[in-house]
């Protein structure tokens, strides 16, 4: 049990969830909170670095809203904010500085405002103290950051413990973790450029004897490991493909699967396996390298045959719209997505032109007899990813109102896979839609591509006090017969329009008296219809 588990400062998961609400509530006492959270230390001094932070910055929170304001206070109250952010600051950005990142990186790679570092840096260095107010706000936003990378992060995850039922998660999580990484093995042992036939020829000693042990828990004595050499990667595939499907019938299966292959420590989202395989091509052309991309085709491939793809790419879709991921990977995940969906639309392709065949037999063809004639059908697309070319695009992928929340949601990452996810719409969208909504999203991803010309000259409320010269490049010709005229209202360009106007009802892009004359034109037509 000490392996999976380890002690926790809250009785159950009903009093950290009770905490959680009650710390974010506006009408919530938070005293009561923090005499929560303090018999939390007193339970377990070591406590998660979320819940220390919290504890760090509400002491300093209550305690400013129950002191008597005096100079002497004030000063207390600097030296208490001060250290709380610092003690904030260094706390939650630990885990990135230890990975040789600067403070200001990782507080950009963590979502952290740069400003509250520098608050940091003057606490530590300078010879005065921030200002209080400045030192409340940051408080405000790190206990607000809190919430966001701690406390919704964690909620899910805590559970009370049941003897045998928590067991058997943990047991059902492993399984799939180790059959992840099995399949993650076999994709870069299958890899073409590799040419490893058997698990002998394997040249790592030390990936040789992951998958060996992989395969053993996986699989136990279904495969003889007498002679390596005998045991080809294709023969492993072929039974990972038949007899691991048992491992996926569990309870959150989808959630322990994205879980590994999505986590900090995924070799499908590094950046630094991406830069020794992939470098210059991804650094010039945005785009995966195929050799790069063939790394994972087994993976991927068991993913979609296991009816798991869809799964992934809303999660891969999630880490591009998440704020708080770093920029190289939500940049990664998109590069994915933008292949994944190439892929899907491929294999669509083909499926239409096997139906539009006559050879009936073609569809019953086996997994790799389909490649081969998909490669010779497609001769300039066979270097691609290639998925199972026996099961269609996931119907959620094909369905314009599942996909509008993906279009619609500000994404600066959009703009890599919108072309590819739109392309799978059924019906098909007319090609001068599918152009507008990628311009549109690379507007919002790249909007200094699309420069406005910028105004010679701003006119702000002060103009209205300063009479211009009637020269001026803007004239405001909207002036109504029922303004008033009078020398206080009529100041150089600038008139101030009459009250008489209904502004609440005039529609949005036209002003009241351009309104009333479109109803006078069309009167003036009507009336000469008429006569007509």
């Amino acid at each position: 049990m000490t392996e999976y588990y380890h002690v926790v400062p809250w009785y159950n998961s009903a009093e950290w969830n009770g905490v959680y609400q009650e710390l974010y509530s506006d009408s919530a006492n938070k005293e009561n909170v923090l005499n929560q959270l303090l018999i939390w230390k007193a339970r377990c001094p070591s406590m998660p670095s979320g819940i220390e932070s919290t504890l760090t910055l509400l002491q300093v929170y209550v305690q400013d809203h129950i002191s008597s304001k005096d100079i002497a206070t004030d000063q207390i109250l600097r030296l208490a904010y001060s250290s709380a952010v610092m003690r904030f600051v260094n706390h939650m950005l630990d885990t990135e500085t230890t990975k040789g990142s600067s403070l200001y990186q990782a507080a950009k790679n963590l979502g952290v405002p740069d400003w509250i570092i520098d608050l940091r840096h003057d606490t530590a260095h300078s010879s005065h103290l921030p200002s209080l107010q400045l030192l409340r706000d940051a408080t405000l936003i790190g206990l607000d950051w809190l919430k966001k990378n701690y406390w919704e992060k964690h909620q899910p995850y805590v559970q009370d413990y049941i003897s045998g039922q928590q067991e058997e998660n943990v047991n059902d999580e492993n399984k799939i973790a180790v059959l992840m990484n099995f399949c993650t093995s076999l994709s870069f042992c299958a890899h073409p450029n590799c040419e490893i036939k058997n698990l002998l020829s394997i040249p790592d000693p030390s990936m040789r004897e992951s998958i060996m042990n992989d395969a053993k828990d996986l699989l136990g004595d279904k495969i003889d490991m007498s002679d390596l050499k005998t045991v080809s990667i294709k023969a492993l595939i072929k039974i990972v493909n038949e007899q691991c499907k048992k491992f996926l019938k569990v309870n959150n299966t989808v959630h322990y699967v994205n879980k590994v292959l999505l986590d900090d420590d995924s070799l499908l989202l590094s950046f630094e396996l991406l830069k020794f395989m992939d470098n210059s091509n991804f650094k010039k052309h945005k785009k995966l390298r195929t050799s790069y991309v063939h790394c994972f085709e087994v993976l991927l491939t068991y993913l979609h045959t296991n009816d798991l793809l869809l799964d992934f790419i809303l999660a891969l879709i999630k880490i591009t719209q998440t704020k708080q991921c770093s920029a190289h990977r939500a940049l990664l995940a998109a590069m994915w997505l933008s292949e994944i969906l190439s892929a899907l639309r491929r294999g669509r392709d083909f499926n239409e032109k096997i139906n539009r065949e006559t050879d009936k037999e073609i569809a019953s063809k086996r997994q790799h007899k389909l490649k081969t004639l998909y490669k010779d059908w497609f001769p300039n697309e066979k270097s691609n990813l290639i998925l199972n070319l026996k099961k269609p695009v996931p119907i959620h992928l094909t369905d314009i109102n599942f996909i509008k929340s993906v279009v619609s949601t500000y994404n600066q990452y959009l703009t890599h896979f919108v072309e590819d996810l739109l392309s799978l719409v059924e019906p098909k969208l007319p090609a001068v839609v599918s152009e507008k909504i990628c311009k549109l999203a690379k507007l919002i991803s790249e909007p200094h591509i699309f420069p406005n010309q910028p105004a010679t000259r701003i006119y702000t409320g002060d103009d209205l006090k300063s009479p211009e010269s009637n020269n001026s490049s803007i004239v405001l010709d909207v002036i109504d017969e029922n303004v008033n005229n009078n020398e206080d209202h009529v100041t150089g360009i600038w008139r101030i329009a009459s009250e008489n106007h209904s502004w609440g009802t005039c529609p949005i892009g036209q002003l009241p008296w351009e309104q009333s004359r479109n109803v006078d034109l069309q009167a003036s037509i009507e009336k000469v219809q008429m006569e007509e």
